[in-house]
Formats: C-alpha cells, structure tokens, sequence
C-alpha cells in the first residue's frame, strides 16, 4: 500500500527565490537562504507534498504551480510588517481551506501573518512557527551602541520617509511585542540555539520546543576557502546597513588593523548606504561616511551591493577573514557559511552565536562594539597560518555536521510527524 505524503504548508516571510525562478515570477531575491536551502530536500521529496505561501504588497493574488510546489500569495503591507491587518486571517485561512495542509510552517514570528497563523481557528493547532532573530534583542540593541548625538538627528531623506533611526527602532520594538503574543499562543516553535530556546521558555513555558538546525543553500557544500586564491588582509562582512550589525565598530578597528597590516581592506556585501546622494542617504548611511572620512578609510571599505548566492560564496572565498560584528544574532547564516566553507572567522560573543561557535577553536571572538578587541584578533588572525587552519578546519567540520541536509531533513520529517 503507498504511503500518505504529508501535505505541508510553509507560509515566508518574502517569495522565496526558487519560487520566483521557476514560476517566472521576476527577479529571485537572494535573502532567507535557509528556505532554498530546505527546499532543495522537500522539493521532490516522496513523503512530502509542499505549496508555499507568501505576502505581497497589492491586491494581485498570485497561484500556480513551480516545479513540484504549489505557491499562493495574499495581501500584507510588506512596507509596515509592525502593523497587523485582521483581514489577513481571512485571505490566509482561505489558502488553507484549499489546501489542506497537515502541518503549516512559519517562517519567522514577529510578522503579521504570524499572529493570524495563531488566530485560524481548526488550523491553529497545526501550525510551527520557525524562529529566526529574537526581536526583543534586536529591538534592544538596534543602535549598536551609538550615543544620542548620532541616533537623534535624521536626515532628508529619513525625514521624507518616516525612517529614522529611532522610528527604525520603534518599528524593531511594535514587532516585538507581536513576537510575544505569537510565542505565548504557539503549540509549538522551531529553533537551533540555546539563546532562541531559552527565550522561548520565558515567553511560553507551555510551548513545545523542537531544535531544527538550518540546511544552507547548495552552493556552500561545493566550494572551500584555499590560502593561495584570497587576497591577503581582505575582510569580508555580510552586511552593514543598519547599526545593529556593527558595521562602525569593524571601521574603527580597521583603523586599528592598518596600523600594522596597510593593505588590510573591508568589503561589506548588502546596500551601499554610504555612497547615496545627500537627499537619499540615511542617518547611518551618513555616520558611517563621515567616520569613513575622518579616520581616512573611504578608500578602504567597498561596497559590493545586492549579490546573488554565487556572488556571495565568491566573496567569502577571496576573503582573508570573515568578521560578524553584530550587537546580536541568533543563528546568522552568514557564520553558517562561512564555517562550512573554511574561512578563518571573528566574531561577537552575542546570542546564540555560541551555539554555532566554540571560541578559540573554531573562531576568534570579541565582545560586541570593543573595535580595540575586534582588531587584535583580526591581527592575530592575519599573523598566524597556522591558527587560521586550525580554526577554519575545525569550523568546517562542526558545519558540516550542523548543516547536514540530509540530516536536517530527517528531522524536519520527524518534526512533521509530531505535529
């Protein structure tokens, strides 16, 4: 007798790029790489049958068919996810009544449709909502230790838009608050690191937690940092357009660095913030080009701007180091990355980043926003081939294992069973 495929729904945060790619839908976005990564397993899959919902911002309800995964949209105000719009159960629920799935899987829980996930009645029981950053950490921290002199003013363009820092906070703080309802009504939640566990206990004790660690996309198991193909004194960042990734911090210690490594160079993927004209840029954009000029680094840190999943391996392998100068992360795939594919790594000792990465072994670390600490292990680093191979080897084999596709599909499936 053939065995039942369980029908599975995952509801994202954004169109997710393999979506995007093979219903023609345009131009695939390169973010959440952990859900083309999962896909990879699930597509195809004979024990699952998968469709995939997404929000967007018009009225256009979007369906069909993208390989193997059906796909649906529904109406969210993607521009304003801190507010909540109760008709979002009804365009919700109406793809779950068509669908029928046996297990709905949210991705993210401070978003609006996941409040209405929680709100659905019949389905609620079914649904795991899939923890990624912890907003009340990031709300608390979204500065990044700026003083008031910087996170107080705003320029044209944040004054246009409503965006300033403290209106980017506020936004940080309303999506946290949703973040707590939705943990305290959830049956069950997904994470992988001790600090997203811990919160999630403080929030619901009721809640059944079940550790899912994150299966990357598929061009990070194929590739591996070599010594002879970098360029010396290259430091490579993930991003940098908001203070909560420390971007600052890794500039003050790169005037640090240069004092003994000359040609030591930062090249930050993600949005160019610096070099927008004066009625386009951001408060941060702003602070950052005028501590770029006074330290006398604008020649010294390059943007490279939206870079797709080959781009971005590309990037990571040219580098001489990996920094993360985050003010907090739970499980940034970023590190992921970085681990799996052998690149000597920095880090901030913040959140569940310890749970990815044993320090002195598998990575160098330093407490978040010390640039004096960040730049002497990044010299440390530089300084040593052959901590850089103990390091990068013993971080590539804990990814490997961490990141197992098979292994986390297995899990998945086992987490699906429970549910």
């Amino acid at each position: 007798m053939e065995k039942l495929r369980k029908k599975v729904l995952w509801v994202c945060n954004l169109m997710p790029a393999f979506v995007a790619r093979k219903a023609g839908l345009g131009r695939a976005q390169n973010k959440e790489g952990w859900i083309s990564g999962a896909a990879e397993k699930v597509n195809g899959s004979d024990e699952l049958t998968l469709a995939v919902a997404f929000p967007v911002k018009d009225d256009e309800k979007l369906s069909g068919m993208a390989g193997n995964v059906r796909y649906y949209s529904f109406y969210e105000d993607t521009d304003h996810p801190e507010e909540y719009d109760p008709s979002l159960e009804a365009s919700i629920g109406r793809i779950c009544e068509e669908f029928r799935p046996d297990v709905i899987h949210c991705f993210g829980t401070e978003y609006p449709h996941s409040l209405a996930l929680q709100k659905l009645g019949e389905w609620k029981d079914k649904v795991i909502v899939h923890i990624q950053g912890v907003m009340e950490s990031c709300a608390a921290r979204y500065y990044g230790g700026l003083d008031e002199s910087v996170t107080d003013r705003a320029t044209i363009r944040d004054l246009i838009r409503g965006d300033s820092l403290w209106r980017q906070k506020e936004k940080y703080e309303k999506r946290a608050e949703r973040e707590k309802t939705v943990l305290s009504l959830a049956a069950y939640a997904c994470g992988r690191t001790a600090f997203d566990k811990t919160y999630v206990e403080s929030i619901n004790p009721t809640c059944t937690y079940l550790a899912l660690n994150e299966t990357l996309r598929p061009v990070f198991y194929t590739k591996l940092w070599e010594r002879d193909a970098i360029v010396k004194h290259r430091i490579f960042m993930s991003q940098g357009n908001i203070p909560l990734k420390g971007l600052h911090t890794a500039i003050e210690a790169l005037a640090i660095v240069k004092e003994k490594y000359e040609d030591a160079h930062i090249v930050v993927a993600g949005d160019d913030i610096v070099g927008k004209p004066f009625y386009k840029i951001p408060q941060y954009g702003k602070y950052l080009k005028s501590l770029l000029e006074r330290l006398k680094l604008s020649d010294s840190v390059t943007f490279m701007g939206q870079l797709n999943e080959n781009e971005m391996c590309e990037e990571y392998l040219e580098a001489n180091a990996f920094v993360l100068a985050s003010f907090t992360e739970n499980s940034p795939n970023s590190l992921g990355e970085a681990m799996l594919l052998g690149v000597p790594s920095v880090v901030s000792k913040v959140g569940g980043v310890p749970s990815m990465a044993e320090e002195d072994k598998e990575v160098l670390a330093f407490e978040a926003g010390d640039a004096k600490g960040l730049a002497e292990k990044i010299c440390r680093l530089f300084g040593s081939d052959e901590l850089q191979d103990e390091l990068r080897m013993a971080a590539r084999k804990r990814a490997i294992l961490t990141h197992d596709a098979e292994a986390n599909y297995k899990m998945l499936l086992w987490i699906y069973d429970k549910i």
